[in-house]
């Protein structure tokens, strides 16, 4: 598969960043792996994901599953999915673990292997960066409405410190936070929200099902 001009606007973006650097860590767009670590802790700290089924949309070459094994952190199972198979491949290649999977599937246009795939939960990290908000809405929701547990999600806040006032974002674009919280409150009460930890830069929402 090569970079052209059919691949959707928000994949676009990671085709050029794989066309020039090619499969690993630079390709997946994330400014530096601290600030990737630090929202996957800020994640977990959100909802306990031991022995859950964890599905992972945009999985770049699977950090989330290493990252977990680091905090001592053992789900059942790990499903890893992302819409550049260069970049699964690589992933297959690394992780060698029955616990883990990996598709090569563009989650916008085809969720219905990962619904196949019955998640407790859902983490999309970075993902959402390079779609309208609409789009990424539809997403969230169906990733919450398919996963027995709910959804994690972080994306760039409209409301962060003045000091990233100045920032280039493109090709991310901020997203508006109070909508997003209001949106998720009216699907559940079980909403969870931080943006304290990258000076407002980033935020983070767990919409999560309510327990009988």
């Amino acid at each position: 598969m090569t970079p052209s001009d059919e691949q959707p606007g928000y994949l676009q973006p990671y085709r050029e960043a794989m066309g020039h650097f090619g499969p690993g860590f630079e390709a997946t767009l994330w400014q530096n792996r601290d600030a990737q670590q630090l929202r996957f802790d800020v994640a977990i700290a959100m909802a306990s994901m031991n022995g859950l089924r964890v599905a992972d949309l945009g999985c770049g070459t699977g950090d989330l599953i290493d990252h977990l094994d680091t905090r001592s952190i053992g789900v059942e199972a790990y499903l890893g999915v992302d819409a550049q198979p260069e970049m699964i491949a690589l992933a297959r290649e690394e992780h060698d673990d029955p616990r883990t999977a990996f598709l090569a599937i563009d989650i916008v246009t085809d969720f219905d292997q990962v619904i196949s795939w019955s998640p407790d939960l859902c983490l999309i990290s970075g993902t959402l960066n390079t779609m309208t908000e609409r789009m990424a809405w539809r997403l969230v929701k169906m990733a919450f409405e398919h996963s027995s547990r709910g959804v994690i999600f972080n994306f760039l806040s409209n409301r962060p410190h003045p000091r990233w006032a100045s920032k280039d974002l493109r090709p991310a674009r901020r997203f508006h936070t109070a909508k997003w919280i209001d949106r998720c409150l009216r699907e559940t009460s079980q909403v969870a929200f931080r943006q304290d930890y990258l000076d407002g830069h980033d935020a983070t929402i767990a919409m999560l099902h309510e327990l009988p």
